[in-house]
């Protein structure tokens, strides 16, 4: 029965996109503050729907990372890294 694995997964891929997805007039409907300036180990980065911005710590290289499209990150790699197989590197092994 692995017909009703995949009809779960595709199911739940539908909700949490339908989920992501930003509300017409969301930001005038839910102001925020701006944060301005972060600590030494954080950026700025935006919150859901980009309506506002707010700190978030620096990963180094080697860290645990996750990139979930829609939604605003928790953590963001440090400069000159990316996020690639959940993994903050330097380079991205190639795709295959």
């Amino acid at each position: 029965m692995k017909v009703v694995p995949i009809i779960l997964l595709m199911t739940l891929g539908l909700v949490s996109s339908q989920v992501m997805v930003c509300p017409p007039d969301y930001c005038e409907k839910h102001p925020c503050l701006n944060q301005t300036s972060c600590t030494e180990n954080e950026t700025l980065a935006p919150t859901f729907c980009r309506c506002c911005f707010k700190c978030v710590p620096i990963i180094g290289e080697g860290h645990r990372c996750l990139k979930l499209s829609g939604t605003p990150p928790r953590y963001i790699c440090d400069y000159g890294l990316k996020c690639c197989s959940g993994i903050c590197r330097k380079h991205c092994p190639p795709a295959l």
